[in-house]
Order: structure tokens, then C-alpha cells, then sequence
């Protein structure tokens, strides 16, 4: 008797999504900002890489912008049904964090301690870098969001139509909050 389990192997191989890490090749730039969803995760590194680990360049288009920030927007037109995006940018410093319309953006420890920090959601989204020790942060939330940071001295932070800005430490803070939401320590 022959068994069918080669045959349901050779299905399941064939329908499994290739997963390649796509190395997408892209000028210096100081800011990234995620634009209608998916995960970006920020790493040390010696240069700045920018990869696509799940997702494609076939649908997500990166560019960096006159102003010099990195523009990841997660579909342009058709993508397939359940596509995800998720992309892992290496620097030797965290750039401003931006998101505009949904996703995460989370920085991973190793960082060395930087003078400054910004970081803003527009419409939901959320961005956790606390793993950043930096003198000062800006933070700013508009129509709902979450921003985890770690300010050293200094943490300006607003939040407009709802959203929470959380902080670790006990910096200077000067907040502005309209519309409900919440700027507090998160340790």
C-alpha cells in the first residue's frame, strides 16, 4: 500500500511562502516613518541596512525623501490578502521614530546613549523604545497611540484626540494634553 503523506509534504512545501530576507538598497537617512502598518524593528549595527524580513518589495515601497527621512509605506496598491510587513533597520544610532496610520516600531538594547530622541503616532500605532537611553525625547500622540521612551533629563510629550506617552525615570517633563489620553511614568 502507498502512502499519501509524500504527497501532502510536496503540497505543503509548495504552498509555504518562500521567507528571504530582502536587502533594500537606500541613501543615508535620519527619520523613519511607517505608513499604513506592519512592524519595523531598529538594531544596532555599524551602518545603516535597511531589510524587508517578511513582506516584498513588490508591494511595500521605501524611499528616502529630499529631508532625508526613510518613508516605508506598507502597500501601494493590491496587496494580497493577509500580507504583513515586517522590516529590520540597523543603525548606529535610533533616528526619529514615526507612524502614520497603524504598526509597530520597537528598538532593540545595545544602543549607545544619544543627546536626543523623537518619536510620533498619528492614528494609531505603537513605539517602544525604551531600550534608548536619550538626554532628551519628544514624543507626540494624535488620534490614538502608545509611545514608551526612556528621557534621560528632559521628556517634552503631547497628546491630542487620545493616546498615552509612558516614560521610565524621573526626567523634567512638560506636557500638553487635549482631547483626552495620558502622559506617566511607566516603572
Amino acid at each position: 500500500m502507498r502512502s499519501i503523506i509524500p504527497i501532502f509534504a510536496t503540497a505543503f512545501v509548495a504552498a509555504a511562502p518562500a521567507l528571504a530576507t530582502e536587502v533594500i538598497a537606500l541613501p543615508q537617512f535620519h527619520t523613519v516613518e511607517l505608513r499604513g502598518g506592519g512592524a519595523v524593528e531598529v538594531v544596532p549595527g555599524p551602518i545603516e541596512r535597511v531589510m524587508i524580513v517578511e513582506g516584498s518589495s513588490q508591494f511595500t515601497r521605501l524611499h528616502v525623501e529630499a529631508d532625508g527621512k526613510l518613508r516605508i509605506d506598507t502597500c501601494e496598491e493590491q496587496c494580497p490578502a493577509g500580507y504583513r510587513l515586517r522590516v529590520q533597520i540597523q543603525s548606529p544610532r535610533v533616528p526619529s521614530l514615526a507612524i502614520d496610520g497603524g504598526g509597530s516600531m520597537v528598538t532593540a538594547p545595545g544602543f549607545a546613549s544619544q543627546s536626543e530622541l523623537a518619536a510620533a503616532v498619528n492614528g494609531g500605532g505603537r513605539i517602544d523604545a525604551r531600550s534608548v537611553d536619550a538626554f532628551r525625547v519628544s514624543a507626540a500622540v494624535n488620534g490614538g497611540g502608545d509611545i514608551l521612551v526612556r528621557p534621560r533629563a528632559a521628556l517634552s510629550a503631547a497628546v491630542n484626540g487620545g493616546g498615552h506617552v509612558r516614560y521610565l525615570g524621573n526626567p523634567a517633563t512638560s506636557v500638553a494634553i487635549r482631547g483626552g489620553g495620558a502622559v506617566a511614568r511607566a516603572d
